[in-house]
């Protein structure tokens, strides 16, 4: 139970006194009383403030102990890494990016981010000791229990990798591996929404599409692990996805898509701009799409749009299965502002149940780029109190490497 006193401490938006722990728990008064002493001398809690009295003793008010050590918090993509440092309320104090190529394989890509890991901390004089977790967000499916990466279809020769131990190698201290969208949804519901929406559907539209599910409050990870894998939804194309199977959404509607699209169009002489990029770069990306529309390109409109279109098909099933309150949409894609909002918009509203809509919000992240870093540290977080504030043979700060 002190895990949970702990949870509940963290998770309030203001410094909470016994009394208040005793009504969100339903524990007795005493109960409390030796919880909140075990945080204290663990140094997880530290006491904020002396409340207002009501005829007696000015109760003392508890709140997280944001220096109870750091954690690294690692977002790998495709084409590059982003690390960053942060407090024991997930608060980032140092980050740093870089890119790297996933293709070249576990063991090249991960020495090259413990170098980053490194360089942060030997510039900003964190000791290793204070390292209390690390957690890493990755591209691709995982099975959360193990930590292994599970069959990704765009991470070739990371198949089962454990990136545990990899980690282990270097920090005596717990690392934990997700999705890089379950983090984000986990860092938007934690940080960006602060907890107060409780069935929340977060997107991700980068190079592929994915989404996490946040329901009644919690990560919802399926049974192995691979819940929201949105991107291989068929919607009915007959282009071939890189997993094998033709008509996947991200195959037509994902960044990647998207751009090998835009270049076969240019070159069709469907767009002068997208053309001129074109020969000037080699390729098109994401990027060059966003500069076409500040420029009023219509052909990268177009193509924005009819994203959206199918994203938003897809998402109207999702709504009218699951009822959410909130969709919010991220990634390199979600830059392209109201435009691709506009169209997922509309593809959910014309096509889902009017009562599953009544108070449906479809937004851009709050956090934005940072929601995975966030998350991640949020995850360890929350997996370290999970695993050592109950085990009555490590205290937290002497919570070792599991494999």
């Amino acid at each position: 139970m002190t895990a949970n006193v702990l949870q509940i401490i963290r998770k309030s938006k203001v410094p909470l006194s016994k009394t208040d722990i005793v009504a969100e728990s339903g524990l007795s008064l005493s109960a409390v009383s030796d919880h909140v002493e075990r945080l204290i001398n663990e140094k997880l809690i530290v006491v904020s403030n002396i409340g207002n009295s009501s005829g007696g003793r000015k109760p003392r008010l508890y709140a997280l102990n944001k220096d109870a050590g750091y954690i690294i918090s690692i977002e790998l993509g495709t084409s590059s890494v982003r690390v960053a440092i942060s407090d024991f309320d997930c608060n980032i104090l140092y980050s740093d990016h870089s890119p790297v190529d996933i293709n070249e394989g576990p063991e090249k890509v991960l020495t090259h981010v413990y170098h980053v890991v490194k360089h942060i901390m030997s510039t900003n004089h964190i000791d290793q000791v204070s390292i209390k977790g690390i957690g890493i967000g990755i591209p691709g499916p995982v099975e959360f229990t193990s930590g292994l990466p599970i069959s990704p279809t765009i991470m070739p020769g990371w198949d089962r990798y454990p990136i545990r131990n990899f980690w282990s190698k270097y920090f005596e201290c717990p690392c934990y591996v997700d999705n890089d969208v379950n983090i984000m949804a986990l860092g938007e519901h934690a940080k960006g929404l602060n907890f107060e929406v409780d069935n929340l559907i977060y997107i991700k539209i980068g190079t592929g599409i994915g989404a996490g599910i946040i329901y009644d409050g919690k990560l919802y990870r399926g049974s192995s692990g691979s819940a929201g894998d949105i991107g291989h939804f068929d919607v009915g194309s007959d282009v071939i996805c890189w997993c094998g199977n033709t008509g996947c959404l991200e195959a037509v509607a994902g960044g990647k898509a998207i751009a090998t699209k835009a270049k076969e169009l240019a070159l069709a002489g469907k767009s002068n701009f997208l053309l001129e990029t074109l020969d000037d770069k080699g390729e098109l990306s994401l990027k060059d799409i966003g500069a076409g529309i500040q420029r009023l390109d219509t052909l990268s409109v177009e193509l924005i749009r009819d994203s959206g279109a199918l994203i938003g098909r897809v998402l109207a099933s999702l709504v009218n299965y699951s009822n959410p309150s909130l969709i919010s949409i991220s990634g390199g894609a979600s830059e392209f502002g109201d435009i691709l909002l506009a169209a997922i918009r509309q593809g959910v509203y014309q096509r889902s149940l009017p009562l599953a809509t009544r108070n449906l919000l479809i937004n851009k992240s709050i956090l934005g780029k940072s929601a995975g870093l966030i998350g991640g540290a949020f995850m360890t977080i929350d997996q370290l109190i999970i695993n050592s504030t109950d085990d009555n043979s490590h205290s937290f700060h002497d919570l070792k490497q599991r494999s």
